[in-house]
This record gives structure tokens, sequence and C-alpha cells, in this order.
């Protein structure tokens, strides 16, 4: 099952890459923007996957689970990177462009 859970997420996460760059193709959506909401949906995205994980974890192997927890913290990581790579590219192709005005 965790399998599926990691395999969900990284489809979700090239999903909002794949919408983040096509909004920001057709002029609808400022990659500053969308890597900002990105960085606001990692903590939902991180506690959800961690509780997905405590949920389909094996109570009877006699663990407390606490691997679920930082997995969940680590995917929630990523995707504050990911945001913040973003939300970086976004700030750099901001500023060579008011430089190319002057």
């Amino acid at each position: 099952m965790d399998n599926l859970i990691l395999i969900s997420y990284i489809l979700v996460l090239i999903s909002l890459n794949a919408g983040a760059f096509l909004l920001f193709r057709k002029g609808k959506l400022n990659l500053m923007v969308s890597g900002f909401l990105m960085m606001m949906l990692a903590p939902l995205i991180g506690f959800s996957s961690g509780a997905l994980f405590l949920r389909f974890y094996d109570w009877s192997s006699g663990g407390t689970g606490e691997g679920a927890g930082l997995a969940g913290a680590f995917l929630g990581l990523i995707t504050l990177a990911n945001g913040f790579l973003i939300l970086t590219i976004g700030m750099i192709r901001w500023v060579i462009l008011q430089f190319r005005e002057r």
C-alpha cells in the first residue's frame, strides 16, 4: 500500500508542476504565485501522506510507526523544496525582465 501512496504522490507533484508551467505559458499564472501556492500546500501534503502511511501501517509487526511520520515529513519537505525552486525561478525571471526593460 505504501507504494501506491508514493506513486500517487509522484503523480500529484508532476501534475502540479505541469499545471503551473502550462498556466505560466498561457499567461494566466505567475511562477512566483504558483511556487508560493505549492509551498503553502506542502504541510497539507506532508500531513496527509503521513496520516495515510500510519493508517496502512502493519501494527502487528511490533513497531511504533515513527517511520511513517518521517516519510510524510520527508514528502512535505520535498514539496516545499519544489515550491521554493519554482518561486526562485520566477524571481530570477522577474529580475532578468526588469533589467532588460532598462
